[in-house]
């Protein structure tokens, strides 16, 4: 059996290799793996020797951020006599990610995450509404912002929104869906996945679950496949930064201190967004959005309702109206009258939907905030 050094050093001359051969894509993929075994060798060391390890993995990651720069804009070879050849269309596309219809919703449809929209439309909207400006001040559109909090609270709706408004392509994945049993092949799917979505004129990639796709490596190197996906993905973002085409990576966690620590230096997910429970004013506006046209006995207070819904997610309060629902279309049918909602039917749709969001999980993001972004 191979020693990690002796797998390393055949990493590195397969990038030397592919590098002679202008195989930047390739040579990438090497560079990378390099990198991962020498970060694995800086956690089974300690001290000067740990320190070397992770400073020559650092440069190897570097090169194959580079090397995936060069293979994002690769020059298209000339057949004979001169005319130019189309490359071949790659046979393992990522078209199974892209989202078929263009998302109807827009940010008009997302009560609250008014700072969630604001940096989006700062991070695309505005340099593409306005090019000479934003050139005039060295921007560009797109970039990574990492969305998180409790779950239920609009995340992914927000994804949605930001394809819907911009009317470009649309890739979806979640850690599950990029995972594979076989060796190697996840950090391919995921690379896969970057590279077509980034080809793009413009597109938005959402990454669900980023907790499970980029969890935080360990230092022993025992879980090979996650310490590979999370260096093939650094590898391939940092490749993206001279990329002329518009690419917003949005990311969504439920648990961001459960992702390693590179994913958050500069340069990856450069904007971190918490989105926490609805304020007043969007439980309102949730609440009336999914009551929409249903009859109600005048005594029905939405207001009153939903003010004391604090604490409750976006999702809760949709559920404790369709559930007030269900009750009132019962009442219905079985006294055969019609179904027009009471405000009993929202005080036991309250009993049987509690709460989602917890004191201690809204606890717990707080703490992670403060230390991890404060």
């Amino acid at each position: 059996m191979r020693s990690l050094v002796e797998l390393k050093t055949e990493h590195e001359a397969a990038c030397a290799s592919f590098v002679k051969a202008r195989d930047y894509t390739r040579a990438a993929a090497a560079a990378a793996r390099a990198a991962e075994c020498g970060f694995t060798l800086a956690g089974r060391s300690s001290g000067p020797v740990a320190e070397a390890h992770t400073r020559d993995a650092e440069g190897w990651l570097a090169l194959a951020e580079e090397l995936n720069g060069r293979a994002a804009t690769p020059a298209t070879p000339r057949a004979a006599g001169g005319a130019r050849r189309e490359p071949a269309p790659d046979p393992a596309g990522a078209d199974e990610w892209l989202v078929a219809e263009r998302p109807e919703v827009t940010f008009d449809d997302i009560a609250g995450m008014a700072e969630a929209k604001r940096v989006i439309e700062e991070m695309v909207v505005y340099p593409m509404r306005s090019p000479e400006k934003a050139r005039a001040l060295g921007l560009t559109a797109g970039g990574g912002v990492l969305v998180y909090g409790p779950p239920g609270t609009g995340k992914t709706l927000l994804g949605k929104a930001v394809a819907g408004m911009l009317d470009c392509p649309f890739y979806y994945a979640s850690g599950a869906d990029l995972r594979s049993k076989w060796y190697g092949e996840s950090e391919q799917r995921l690379s896969r996945l970057l590279r077509t979505a980034q080809a793009q004129p413009m597109a938005v990639l959402f990454l669900d679950e980023v907790e499970a796709l980029l969890p935080k490596r360990r230092e022993d190197g025992s879980a090979g496949a996650d310490n590979r996906m999370v260096t093939q993905f650094l590898a391939d973002v940092g490749g993206f930064r001279d990329a002329k085409n518009v690419l917003l990576l949005l990311g969504a966690t439920n648990k961001p201190w459960e992702i390693d620590e590179a994913v958050f230096r500069t340069g990856r997910f450069d904007v971190k967004l918490y989105v926490g429970p609805p304020d007043a004013e969007a439980r309102d506006a949730i609440f009336r959005k999914h009551l929409g046209s249903a009859a109600c006995e005048a005594s029905v207070d939405g207001a009153a309702i939903t003010a004391a819904l604090e604490g409750f997610s976006g999702s809760d309060v949709a559920a404790i109206v369709h559930t007030a629902k269900r009750l009132a279309l019962g009442r219905a049918v079985a006294e055969e009258t019609e179904a027009i909602l009471t405000p009993g039917d929202f005080e036991t749709a309250r009993t049987r939907v509690p709460s989602s969001l917890t004191a201690a999980l809204l606890q717990e993001f707080e703490r992670f905030r403060q230390q991890r972004f404060s």
